[in-house]
């Protein structure tokens, strides 16, 4: 190892022994940032494959041992902070949950989806699946090729469908308009 000191890690080899000699060493300072251990040694490894790309750059140990510890204490605060943004996110997502106009909210459209499917069920087979593969966010066409129809046969059955479940849901149209 004593030619690392002098030139850097000149061939793979000596990069194998360095690997073998510091690993460790980088996965306990790693660990220290209190991830979990995959996460730390999934780190130490990201910094291994950063430091083999541009080994020949370091000319020196302290340069190279400078080179690890810097990117992984960069990489450990870097996935702390990120942990941190998420977990202020869950948290503000926890509040809006929690409130009663989110409850409320969200009980009107499972009430009011599952009566449009109720309603969609009254209609013919055909009829049946145009609108539902629209609830699907499929265009017309994407709608004509998976049911092997053309163009203008998909809208004619939308447009008949439409109108059927517009008077079958006439009543939770006015309903709606109280909430």
């Amino acid at each position: 190892m004593e030619s690392v000191r002098e030139k850097g890690i000149q061939s793979k080899k000596e990069f194998d022994l360095f690997f073998k000699k510091y690993y460790t060493l980088f996965l306990s300072f790693a660990c220290r940032y209190q991830l979990d251990e995959d996460e730390a040694q999934d780190i130490v490894q990201d910094v291994f494959i950063a430091f083999w790309e541009q080994c020949a750059n370091f000319t020196s140990m302290p340069a190279i041992k400078a080179f690890f510890y810097r990117s992984i204490s960069n990489r450990c605060l870097n996935v702390l902070k990120h942990e941190d943004v998420k977990n202020r996110y869950a948290k503000i997502q926890m509040l809006e949950m929690d409130s009663e106009e989110f409850i409320h909210e969200n009980i009107i459209r499972e009430e009011v989806s599952f009566i449009v499917r109720q309603k969609i069920k009254l209609l013919t087979p055909r009829e049946q699946e145009v609108p539902i593969l629209s609830l699907q966010n499929k265009s017309n066409q994407e709608i004509a090729d998976q049911l092997s129809l053309s163009l203008p046969t998909v809208k004619t059955h939308k447009m008949h469908a439409y109108s059927r479940l517009r008077v079958e849901l006439e009543e939770l149209r006015f309903l709606l308009l109280f909430v």
